[in-house]
């Protein structure tokens, strides 16, 4: 049995401080095609993949850690622009796969829940692909 903690998602080499979900989403670009060989059945292929992950998860204000990416280090990510953007990325599960790749922020998005902390969530494309590391 996986456990929701048992799940990790990386950027540039570091888990985000107080998460509390990590979504990853494939979805397959599919082309379809009907020729007059195919005698009316439609030809589908899967041609790659649009692969996003979400983070989530809770932040105390002023709080710093050197192991996670805190508030700081995350909207610092969220603000890098051209090459720059393109951050290398980890998926893994304790006892299964990791997979890994690069990937953009295309949205960052904070709220103030009280004086000392807020919610965040961080959306990342990826690019290029994500492959099998172990």
């Amino acid at each position: 049995m996986v456990l929701g903690y048992n799940i990790a998602f990386k950027a540039n080499g570091k888990t985000f401080c107080g998460r509390t979900q990590d979504d990853l989403t494939i979805a397959a670009n599919v082309k379809e095609s009907l020729t007059k060989d195919d005698q009316g059945e439609t030809q589908v292929v899967v041609s790659g993949h649009d692969v996003t992950f979400s983070c989530s998860g809770i932040i105390v204000v002023g709080e710093t850690t050197t192991t996670k990416l805190d508030r700081d280090a995350i909207i610092a990510l969220a603000l890098l622009k051209d090459a720059a953007a393109v951050v290398p990325i980890v998926y893994s599960v304790a006892g299964g796969a990791t997979y890994g790749g690069n990937a953009i922020i295309t949205n960052y998005t904070e709220s103030s829940n009280s004086e000392d902390n807020a919610t965040y969530t961080i959306d990342f494309r990826v690019t290029g692909g994500l492959t099998l590391q172990s």
